[in-house]
């Protein structure tokens, strides 16, 4: 990108945000990751600037969103940029949420069949549609964010006795190929010997397919070029695998981050990225979201949470440098006042990217 280029882009953002709210602000990916490369051309922006692990940060503000209420586990956060709104899930009640941040309006719905839900992913140029992990399916929804939704269709499906497995987080790639994956539902009757029977699956035109076998508890996913990021909480830590982005072929996979070895309170859960590159990850069970840079496999920074449950992360906001934090009230930390609730973090000086959007082919 040419610094003209560039400082095109500064002036076109500070034109938008004296304008104020709009219907739809385009932001491509390249405006943020330039903006963070820019020390040559004299601004301020930081160039991949370390960040300090000291829990009390200073700039850092976490705050509860009084609007979008309490929640029994929210899981799956997803900001549509279009809407500004934030989109998550009531994973164990089967409830779809959204909420949009600067009037309060906070809206939700519970599709047909008394199932799970483990996440929502919107599908690209098809406003109201979206995919969601609905038990054993990853199923087409609708819903115009007020009246009831429905199921459209079910596009792929995992084989399983009935209650035994159900899916768990779920994310689109930069392609638009949907990733998601399965674990089993003893966890969630209180048994705390997790078996290792979920896998990664892709959606594909015919299908659900299976890329990783032997999976705990699938959770967090995110990309950077052909890397694919993936946790599986019950092996507590975060892996790396090579991503061949037209085929979605996975391989060399290997741990960039052990929780154990750097002494990180609580098992990792959802995981996003910034754009430079870091990872942020929620911390279930340990009161805090951590950044980590990658390719180092270094802690960054801790950012202390109210909740002990931290299920997920998800970047959003006009200039998505507003970090929301979804959390659970289950097993010892139901009825607590700061459990199930949603969390913004403002104050970073991190921003992320646009959330990509699963791209189905046409019907």
């Amino acid at each position: 990108m040419s610094v003209r280029r560039l400082l095109a882009v500064i002036v076109a953002e500070a034109i938008l945000a004296a304008r104020g709210p709009v219907a739809v602000v385009l932001r491509p990916r390249e405006l943020f990751a330039a903006r963070d490369n820019m020390c040559e051309v004299g601004c301020c922006w930081r160039r991949r600037r370390k960040m300090s692990a000291n829990p009390e940060l200073a700039g850092a503000v976490v705050e509860a969103v009084e609007a979008a209420g309490v929640v029994q586990l929210g899981e799956g956060p997803h900001w549509v940029d279009s809407e500004q709104a934030l989109y998550w899930v009531d994973l164990l009640a089967g409830v779809l949420h959204r909420l949009h941040p600067s009037t309060g309006k906070h809206t939700s719905t519970t599709p047909p069949g008394s199932r799970p839900m483990g996440f929502v992913v919107p599908v690209f140029r098809e406003p109201g549609h979206f995919v969601v992990g609905h038990g054993t399916d990853l199923s087409l929804l609708s819903w115009d964010g007020q009246t009831q939704c429905k199921i459209v269709k079910v596009l792929g499906s995992v084989a399983a006795t009935p209650g035994t497995l159900r899916f768990n987080d779920g994310k689109a790639d930069p392609q638009g190929r949907l990733w998601a994956g399965t674990m089993s539902t003893v966890i969630d009757k209180g048994n705390e010997a997790q078996p290792e029977i979920g896998a990664l699956y892709s959606l594909e035109n015919n299908g659900a397919k299976k890329h990783v076998d032997y999976v705990g508890i699938s959770n967090g996913l995110a990309w950077r070029d052909a890397l694919m990021y993936y946790i599986d909480s019950t092996a507590e830590r975060v892996d790396a695998f090579d991503l061949e982005p037209a085929s979605g072929h996975l391989s060399e996979r290997r741990c960039i981050f052990d929780f154990k070895k750097n002494n990180i309170k609580g098992v990792p859960d959802g995981m996003t990225i910034d754009s430079i590159g870091n990872l942020w990850i929620a911390c279930f069970g340990g009161n805090q979201v951590i950044c980590i840079d990658p390719e180092r496999g270094q802690l960054l920074r801790k950012v202390p949470i109210p909740a002990s449950q931290v299920t997920s992360v998800c970047w959003g906001g006009r200039l998505l440098d507003e970090l929301f934090v979804t959390t659970a009230g289950v097993k010892s930390e139901a009825g607590k006042s700061e459990a199930g609730r949603l969390y913004r973090v403002t104050g970073l000086g991190a921003n992320g990217l646009l959330n990509d959007q699963v791209r189905l082919p046409a019907r």
